[in-house]
């Protein structure tokens, strides 16, 4: 039997700082494809607060847990669609935490069918640029799980620049990754060559759902992507409002490493043996 899976990119522009409309706006653009029979959708990072910044104290306003409104809203979309949904980020506070306790988690969750949330991932690499560090704390685990047969691994934006992560998640046996993004346009070639390059040498599927949104001097262009196990572009990449429905033939996957599985053939990284050094005091 073939292995399909059918993933809905949401891409949408981001108001920062408006949790409530936001949602709304992307329940709404959810709404427009929900009939075309998607078993993931996958919306960007930050999608419904934009950057939170670590100096004007909005953190704790911007925060939810995973019993807030913002995910009891995409539980409901789930049931009634009987679809799953990544929900990109949020900066998430645990139950219990104080309202104005800074520290929280820049963490997706997948929703499935039933409303239950069966992954959390916290973005493990946070972003010096944007401050991060000082809003969130890092994750310290990477999360899969199985869809329709299919094994679905999460990394984070920044995460992707870190090849380490990914080559774990194929070898524990992901076959999709899923990649909530902020991706800025003044790196925007790195974000499609890395899509690129994480896709083809761990010969999987990648999907990159990048925000579309212009904040504290950086504009953030989309560019959402998805990327076979050959590194080919599934759709062509575009800088407005989208909602990019596409089935992913996983069967390739296999096809692909059936020839050359790099996975097989990889050795474990050795030592550096310096043969010779330059002395700095120019002996």
């Amino acid at each position: 039997m073939a292995k399909k899976i059918r993933i809905g990119l949401i891409q949408r522009e981001i108001t920062p700082h408006d949790p409530a409309g936001n949602l709304l706006a992307t329940l709404e653009m959810l709404g427009r494809v929900a009939d075309q029979e998607v078993d993931i959708f996958l919306l960007s990072e930050l999608w419904s607060t934009g950057l939170v910044d670590p100096v004007d104290g909005s953190s704790g306003n911007l925060a939810e847990t995973k019993d807030g409104p913002t995910i009891e809203a995409l539980r409901e979309f789930c049931i009634e669609h009987h679809t799953h949904i990544l929900a990109g980020t949020l900066p998430l506070r645990e139950n219990g935490r104080p309202a104005n306790k800074n520290r929280l988690t820049n963490t997706a969750l997948m929703i499935d069918p039933s409303g239950e949330i069966i992954l959390k991932y916290s973005k493990i690499h946070l972003f010096p640029p944007t401050g991060e560090g000082a809003v969130f704390e890092s994750g310290d685990e990477l999360a899969a799980c199985e869809i329709n047969g299919v094994g679905v691994g999460v990394l984070i934006c920044y995460d992707l620049r870190f090849p380490g992560l990914c080559r774990r998640l194929a070898h524990a046996g992901c076959e999709l990754i899923l990649v909530p993004a902020l991706w800025p346009e003044a790196r925007i070639e790195a974000w499609e060559l890395m899509l690129r390059a994480r896709a083809s040498e761990n010969q999987i599927f990648i999907v990159g759902a990048n925000g579309l949104m212009s904040q504290n001097g950086m504009f953030f262009p989309g560019h959402s992507m998805m990327v076979g196990p050959m590194g080919d572009a599934v759709n062509s990449p575009e800088m407005r409002e989208s909602a990019i429905v596409r089935t992913l033939d996983i069967d390739r996957v296999r096809e692909v490493r059936r020839t050359l599985c790099y996975l097989d053939d990889e050795h474990e990284t050795p030592e550096v043996n310096w043969t010779s050094r330059v002395n700095e005091s120019g002996g």
